[in-house]
């Protein structure tokens, strides 16, 4: 009794982990069938409760409620998807029932690529095609490639920015030091990147196909999701680089969430455009 009192005088609710619990926003179907912009969702830009608690630690998001999620509710149904692995490039969908990081949610979310441009993406997939919970990152490491990711990683070159790294060996320390923030880049595999770069590229001839992830979420609805940066403050491939102007990673993405039963995307339109940018705290709607 004296424990309990003690913690009801501090107004607000622990557990005995010292967990401090934040209510459950409920679900607006405003949140449905309209695209919806996410900036720089990256530990710096969300409350202190929703920061990982290291670089290999989990960050939640929920793409039906639209906000990052405290990390003490990771077996629970409350985030959509996770960026995870040592620069949060990987994603992983919620799904309580398999072996990954929502063990023992209750939440029945999958996850698959699509090698399809995230505007001529219509409609969802066969349920049979989802991989539970699934994950998907890297699509080329160097000039190796694999299937099932959305995002290419440079490694110690830049087959797209040859003309940046030409000089990495100047006498300059300037020139070199410019040179040297187009190595290890990640580029994600967006409708944006592939129309910039439309040759091919590298000794393998690789040409950027662009990629769609479709979500089941942890209720059960549906999200086409494009990945467009990694880059705090850009979405264009061209100024991307490494840098503390740019720190990585700060994920920018749009999305589309459709409920379970509808499975065509943008099939009714029931809102405009949404824009958050966690920056700026800002949110706008499209005129």
């Amino acid at each position: 009794m004296i424990v309990m009192f003690a913690l009801a005088s501090c107004g607000k609710v622990y557990d005995l982990n010292g967990f401090d619990w934040e209510p459950d926003l409920p679900l607006s179907d405003t949140v449905f069938n309209r695209e919806i912009q996410i900036l720089d969702l990256g530990v710096n830009n969300i409350p202190q409760a929703h920061k990982p608690m290291d670089n290999e630690d989990p960050l939640y998001f929920s793409l039906e409620k639209i906000n990052s999620v405290h990390i003490g509710y990771k077996a629970t149904e409350r985030w959509d998807i996770a960026f995870f692995g040592g620069s949060r490039v990987n994603i992983t969908a919620n799904n309580g029932s398999k072996q990954g990081i929502g063990y023992g949610s209750s939440g029945v979310g999958g996850l698959l690529v699509l090698d399809s441009a995230y505007s001529t993406v219509a409609s969802v997939p066969d349920d049979s095609r989802f991989v539970t919970p699934g994950n998907t990152g890297l699509a080329g490491f160097g000039e190796e490639i694999s299937p099932g990711g959305y995002a290419f990683y440079t490694f110690f070159d830049n087959i797209f920015r040859r003309d940046k790294i030409a000089n990495l060996d100047s006498p300059d320390p300037a020139v070199a030091s410019d040179a040297n923030l187009y190595l290890h880049m990640i580029y994600c595999l967006s409708e944006d990147f592939a129309k910039t770069f439309t040759g091919e590229y590298g000794t393998v001839k690789y040409k950027p196909t662009p990629k769609t992830i479709i979500i089941r979420t942890a209720s059960g609805n549906y999200a086409k999701l494009e990945m467009q940066s990694l880059y705090k403050g850009t979405m264009n491939p061209m100024e991307m680089r490494r840098g503390t102007d740019k720190p990585l990673p700060y994920a920018s993405f749009r999305y589309m969430v459709v409920k379970k039963d509808e499975k065509r995307f943008g099939f009714v339109a029931r809102g405009k455009k949404l824009t958050v940018n966690l920056t700026t705290k800002q949110r706008s709607v499209e005129n």
